[in-house]
């Protein structure tokens, strides 16, 4: 649209104002004496005498008194005139080329005379209008809200009504929420919503009920699921795994079970990133994970501790005493990450999470390397069951066993006096299998595992950020979850999903809520996209590579480390405001581009698998169905990929995008409003 400004004649944008042209110069008038120098009332000349003042002084002039009435008459009968003015205004918007809009506006003016008119917007005048009554289409407005009028000019003034429009600007939906907090709780408490059915029925049951109901769901083992395809005569594969696990992460009944299973998979971290896991011990492994997800910590810890993928993965596995002679230490992998990683970490912490600090403000390290020697040789003789543990030399060749608890040979087992955690100490001459037992009791009953896991967990299922005062309220139920009993994890994840940070919806927060892992997304994607295999299976397998997949896939992190670390941050605003961001860590631009090109092939193609045999389709009929209203279209959206969070500038860029497509043409408008809800924001980020 095309913008005339009124200009200030006397002022320059951006200068100063220009100077006025020098007068021509006149031979200089001679100095009177300042007592006879007198300004007359206009400032603009000198009057030097008597006479000149009696002169000067103003005479009654009949002719300007008659001129004066005349001016006044006119006056007079212009506002007369202009009283009686009105105009009158509507406009319309309509979508354009490019995402812009046009207003179409029809104006009537009456009792204006010779007046001009003129529309302004938003206070600005814009352009001339033709005639006294007729149509103007003004062209190129982007989306905002604009007030238009039309005003006279000239000697009748008069203006019409202003006219509010809203271009492009979709009204907030109006969202229930109950309803919002049940899609909610199924983004925290699994992968996020399967169908408007899916957060129907958590509505009706209820977050208390819905995780109780969770608790209960059967899991099918990963043992049993490769077994039957080694009894259906298929050879035994890396890829075999890979399919296990996405079976039950995006098909499994047992949601709340998965969810937690993966996350304690980032916590008490084995990777075959190498790749050098055997297929049986990984498949043990998410067993064992499965297991313990509502299970007691104390339990977990030591089946982590006696697995033989863990005691591979970090050298506990045939970790031998110490030999003076020949300078032979124990191993000290395990227990340095055992201790750092899966129970308390590097500082001191109170209940809620922060540091403890000396009386000089410095944090308190949790233990020293003294303390790591001496979990390190409690941890030794450890090796594959299944051996003859009494014949000290087995220990050196045993038969590999991957799927049951190693077992200890005493004959290779340190059996000096070794220092704890918290001035704890294991006495000389204890067995094996007592030195472990009280290491591990050590290590659970120390005041810092409480908020240290308990935060971990937090951030993986709810928000990065959570207050001091929501992980004091999990470390205490982590201490004691009403009837006494430690590490209670059933009980802890019941107290993370219904505190009130979890259940409240902060919709200006800049702290709550998390950005949400790759993987975590794509299974909320095949689940959204009603991904179904048509025979049961599934080809999906390793998705960890960032150049045109995911970024990231179960049990492939690329240290004992995970994917990420609980305490990454963003420099600038976030770092400045003391946030975390631990997933931001995998987004990298690589990973961006990839992992974008990955949901486009897989909305292109309608499905996704490495084998087409074994591939998973996606049935999109109904949302097929749903785009000939873009509306209800984007409102399902809003609801079962967004949980109920789509922004208004969100919901604006998909209505426009397929109110660009003839609304015949359902497929194409269904597809494109998918690859723009894959990369807006709200898909990236839990709330």
């Amino acid at each position: 649209m095309s913008q005339v400004s009124e200009l200030n004649p006397i002022t320059v944008m951006g200068g100063a104002a220009p100077a006025r042209a020098a007068p021509a110069r006149t031979a200089p008038a001679r100095a009177e004496p300042t007592s006879a120098r007198v300004h007359d009332f206009q400032g603009n000349r000198e009057l030097r005498s008597e006479a000149d003042r009696s002169a000067a002084r103003p005479r009654f002039s009949w002719w300007r008194f008659a001129f004066g009435l005349v001016v006044i008459a006119v006056w007079i009968a212009a506002a007369m005139q202009s009283s009686a003015a009105s105009i009158t205004l509507s406009a319309s918007g309509q979508p354009a080329a490019g995402g812009a809009w046009d207003v179409s506006l029809r104006y009537t003016a009456s009792d204006i005379g010779s007046a001009r008119l003129w529309l302004f917007v938003n206070g600005k005048r814009a352009t001339p209008l033709e005639g006294s009554t007729g149509t103007y289409v003004a062209r190129d407005f982007g989306s905002g809200s604009y007030n238009f009028i039309v005003k006279t000019q000239g000697a009748i003034s008069a203006a019409s009504p202003v006219v509010k429009l809203a271009l492009g600007v979709v009204p907030p939906v109006v969202v229930s929420d109950k309803k919002r907090d049940a899609a909610r709780l199924l983004m925290q408490g699994s992968f996020g919503p399967r169908s408007m059915d899916d957060i129907n029925a958590v509505e009706a049951q209820g977050a208390a009920g819905w995780i109780d109901a969770q608790f209960a769901k059967p899991w099918s083992s990963h043992k049993l699921y490769i077994d039957r395809l080694k009894a259906a005569g298929e050879e035994e594969k890396e890829e075999h795994v890979f399919e296990s696990y996405w079976q039950q992460l995006i098909w499994g009944d047992a949601r709340l079970r998965a969810r937690m299973a993966l996350a304690l998979s980032e916590i008490m971290v084995i990777s075959n990133v190498a790749p050098d896991q055997k297929n049986d011990a990984m498949i043990s492994w998410m067993d064992m994970l499965y297991r313990n997800a509502f299970g007691n910590y104390r339990t977990l810890l030591q089946e982590v501790t006696l697995h033989p993928a863990m005691g591979y993965y970090l050298n506990m596995l045939s970790n031998d005493k110490e030999d003076l002679a020949t300078g032979r230490m124990p191993n000290e992998n395990y227990a340095r990450e055992v201790l750092q990683l899966f129970s308390v970490g590097l500082n001191e912490l109170n209940a809620d999470g922060t540091p403890k600090r000396d009386g000089v403000g410095k944090t308190i390290p949790t233990y020293d390397q003294s303390v790591v020697q001496g979990f390190a040789a409690a941890f030794t003789g450890w090796n594959f069951a299944g051996n003859d543990t009494s014949n000290k030399d087995s220990f050196d060749s045993p038969r590999e066993n991957w799927t049951e608890f190693m077992r200890a040979w005493p004959s290779r087992h340190s059996t000096g006096a070794k220092k704890l955690i918290n001035n704890a100490a294991l006495p000389a001459g204890q067995t094996p299998e007592r030195d472990l037992a009280d290491a591990l009791d050590a290590i659970s009953n120390h005041p810092n595992v409480a908020p240290f896991l308990g935060k971990r967990l937090i951030q993986l299922l709810v928000t990065s950020n959570p207050s001091p005062a929501y992980v004091a309220r999990v470390s205490a139920v982590w201490n004691n979850n009403g009837q006494g009993v430690r590490g209670d994890l059933r009980a802890v994840v019941r107290s993370i999903l219904l505190d009130t940070e979890a259940r409240s919806f902060a919709e200006n927060s800049t702290s709550a809520g998390k950005v949400r892992e790759p993987m975590v997304k794509f299974i909320h994607f095949v689940n959204a996209m009603q991904g179904r295999s048509k025979n049961g299976r599934n080809s999906i397998w390793w998705l960890d590579s960032p150049d045109d997949y995911l970024g990231q896939s179960p049990l492939l992190a690329p240290s004992v480390f995970n994917f990420y670390s609980p305490f990454f941050t963003r420099p600038g605003a976030i770092a400045q405001a003391g946030l975390v961001v631990p997933e931001m860590q995998l987004v990298t631009d690589t990973q961006i581009v990839g992992s974008a090109n990955f949901f486009t092939r897989m909305i292109n193609n309608h499905g996704v698998g490495f084998n087409e045999t074994y591939a998973v389709n996606f049935d999109t009929a109904q949302w097929e169905s749903l785009a000939a209203t873009p509306d209800a279209f984007v409102d399902q959206l809003n609801w079962v990929w967004f949980a109920g969070t789509l922004s208004t500038q969100s919901r604006d860029i998909i209505l426009r995008a397929m109110n660009k497509l003839p609304a015949a043409d359902k497929h194409e408008r269904m597809e494109l409003a998918f690859k723009l809800a894959v990369i807006a924001p709200e898909f990236s980020v839990q709330r």
